[in-house]
């Protein structure tokens, strides 16, 4: 779902498209990357890799939620191994896109673990919405190991 300022609207999509960020070191900025989801993983990963290096000629922040309203965060925070993390935004009340993160991996036990986080706001999601998030991951996480 998505809240537009510009019309006071309430807007229901079929699909949202990911926003990945890409990290400058030199300047410890990020650029914005949109890439349109695809059911096509193969040709959503390829698509995905184009976006970057694309986007990382240019040093623009360039968020630009009215050309992207059914866009979401997808971000991931690789310095940093987590327990919790929470995102709290100013207009959060009526800001209805996800926000996922996923931090740092870590050997715990002889298990490699990572955190992820889910933000949604609950006027749209409940709990049984959040844990659905995290079984599809577990699932996608089960047939990727089962390829290796």
């Amino acid at each position: 779902m998505g809240y537009l300022y510009q019309t006071d609207e309430l807007i229901c999509y079929d699909v949202i498209n990911p926003t990945q960020y890409v990290f400058h070191e030199d300047t410890e900025t990020c650029t914005p990357v949109y890439t349109k989801y695809n059911s096509d993983y193969e040709k959503f990963y390829v698509d995905a890799l184009s976006d970057i290096e694309e986007t990382k000629k240019t040093r623009e922040y360039m968020l630009d939620m009215a050309n992207h309203p059914n866009w979401f965060d997808a971000s991931f925070i690789p310095w940093l191994s987590y327990d919790a993390l929470n995102i709290e935004l100013p207009d959060g009340n009526l800001y209805f896109a996800p926000i996922i993160n996923w931090g740092k991996y870590r050997e715990e036990n002889g298990r490699i673990v990572m955190p992820v986080s889910v933000r949604l706001n609950h006027a749209i999601a409940d709990g049984y919405l959040v844990a659905n998030v995290f079984r599809l991951l577990e699932q996608e996480i089960n047939l990727f190991v089962k390829h290796l």
